[in-house]
């Protein structure tokens, strides 16, 4: 029986949280389990909220992860990861981005305190694209999740431009390393 996951990916528009949401999708759709994703646009073209979920399981029957049941959250901004706080478990594990992106007109208000985070932009830069830090908290994450280093790679490059595979895949190793 396969195992259910649910993970729950914040951020803001821009930041990659629905390809890294697709590429989740792509390593539960590879070991056979039913998957559903959702994501939730708050004007994110401007810079606004971006919820995408991913839920996975033997059977899935609505995409939303319910408050209180995700088992991962990956936060691609510290203020939207306290934001999703209300969606995890008691024991979630949580792969957050130290970068606050202040919306206009609010400011951050995020506690750094709450979650242990990653440097996942500086860790992007240093990989070759300030754009992969998806792929970084991706790379954080798989520690959590039960897929080969090949199941990650496919799924990568199934969902990422060809031009743009090998500098995401030195961003997941050196999440990996985090």
């Amino acid at each position: 029986m396969k195992k259910d996951k649910n993970i729950v990916i914040a951020g803001v528009g821009g930041q990659g949280s629905i390809l890294a949401a697709k590429i989740l999708g792509s390593l539960f759709l590879a070991r056979g389990y039913d998957v559903k994703l959702n994501e939730v646009h708050g004007m994110s073209q401007r810079g606004g909220v971006v919820v995408t979920m991913c839920k996975a399981g033997e059977k899935v029957f609505s995409p939303l992860v319910t408050p209180g049941t995700a088992d991962i959250l990956i936060g691609m901004e510290l203020s939207e990861a306290v934001r999703a706080a209300p969606y995890l478990k008691p024991e979630a594990k949580t792969f957050v981005s130290s970068r606050v992106i202040p919306i206009a007109g609010q400011g951050a208000f995020a506690d750094p305190g709450i979650y242990k985070t990653i440097d996942a932009l500086a860790i992007a830069e240093k990989a070759g694209n300030k754009r992969c830090e998806n792929t970084v908290l991706l790379g954080a994450a798989s520690k959590a999740l039960d897929f080969t280093r090949e199941e990650w790679e496919a799924a990568i490059c199934e969902h990422v431009k060809p031009e743009h595979i090998d500098v995401n895949l030195k961003a997941f190793t050196e999440g990996q390393a985090v």
